[in-house]
């Protein structure tokens, strides 16, 4: 087991339970934004160590869309550029950097691009509201029309999950495949004791202590190092960045079963975010063309847990779409 995966099994988990309490307050009228200047200079020296641990992108573009400006990176694989490309979008508070466990292997068969979700922590940049599941999707569909994406295989973790699936079921021609990885609000909404778990975990009154100790429980974890670059990106962004994105609605049934490209769920077994056999049960009965796969022991940080294995299951359903 990798050591970077130990300090992230819970981190994962602590960012989406972190971001559950200000979807339920929010003012519908504010935007993404750092709190402080300070707090946003830390954050962008944390993510920049972040992203040094992955390989370096051939480009960095800043997309401009109706809601602001979004950060794509592209990785180019130039033996394989014949090949259908990925696009790979992160987990709430993680951006690109979340990646770090998956993007070699999956970079070895295809070109990546990633993107930093608008209205979230990262390098993109809200300037207007994002109200409802269409605007989300909307700005994503801007972004690929601007870099000239034609086709793709699309892949999201925990909320990304959920914004791959949103976008796919407003703008379906685009996407080759879907591939939702302990994706949260798609088939299930979350556990009543995580919303419960969060609350004292998110107030910002507490000692650090007594939070992280809080927050690794909830992570299923014994400690979290800080010391790792992406756990302190996470940290920063956790502190310093108020995110303002509606909760999501979860997807229905009806849209489940139009989706007609092939779709991928791996669901962890362990997860504390949701029901994994009845995240089973409804993509099952609903999906027309679907692989899907409960990995007993995983939790919500399975992209990480079970690198290698899922990285190379994603691109072996991949493959055999475009055979």
């Amino acid at each position: 087991m990798k050591k970077r995966y130990k300090v992230l099994i819970g981190i994962l988990v602590i960012f989406t339970a972190i971001s559950i309490l200000p979807f339920l307050f929010q003012d519908s009228d504010q935007l993404g934004k750092f709190r402080t200047v300070e707090g946003e200079g830390k954050y962008k020296e944390a993510y920049a160590n972040a992203m040094r641990l992955l390989p370096e992108p051939n480009r960095t573009l800043d997309i401009e869309t109706d809601y602001g400006v979004v950060r794509v990176y592209e990785f180019i694989n130039s033996s394989n550029i014949l090949e259908i490309p990925i696009v790979l979008l992160p987990g709430r508070t993680s951006g690109t950097p979340m990646w770090v466990e998956n993007l070699e292997e999956l970079l070895s068969q295809r070109t990546i691009y990633t993107i930093d979700i608008l209205g979230d922590a990262g390098m993109s940049v809200q300037n207007k509201p994002i109200e409802n599941a269409y605007d989300q999707a909307l700005w994503l569909e801007q972004v690929f029309k601007a870099i000239e994406l034609s086709r793709f295989h699309l892949i999201g973790h925990s909320f990304g999950g959920w914004n791959a699936a949103n976008y796919t079921v407003h703008y379906p021609d685009r996407v080759m495949s879907l591939s939702l990885l302990e994706p949260v609000f798609v088939f299930t909404g979350l556990r009543w004791d995580f919303y419960i778990k969060s609350i004292p975990a998110s107030l910002p009154f507490l000692p650090d202590s007594m939070r992280e100790k809080m927050l690794a429980d909830i992570g299923g974890t014994a400690e979290i190092d800080m010391d790792d670059p992406l756990a302190r990106m996470i940290a920063e962004a956790t502190e310093h960045y108020a995110v303002a994105l509606p909760l999501p609605k979860e997807i229905e049934s009806k849209q489940l079963s139009e989706l007609d490209m092939p779709v991928y769920v791996a669901l962890g077994g362990k997860s504390v975010l949701h029901n994994s056999q009845k995240a089973y049960d409804n993509a099952s009965q609903n999906i027309r063309e679907l692989t899907i796969k409960i990995w007993k022991d995983g939790t919500h940080s399975l992209p990480m847990e079970y690198s290698e294995e899922v990285s190379k299951e994603l691109l072996d359903f991949m493959r055999n779409i475009d055979d």
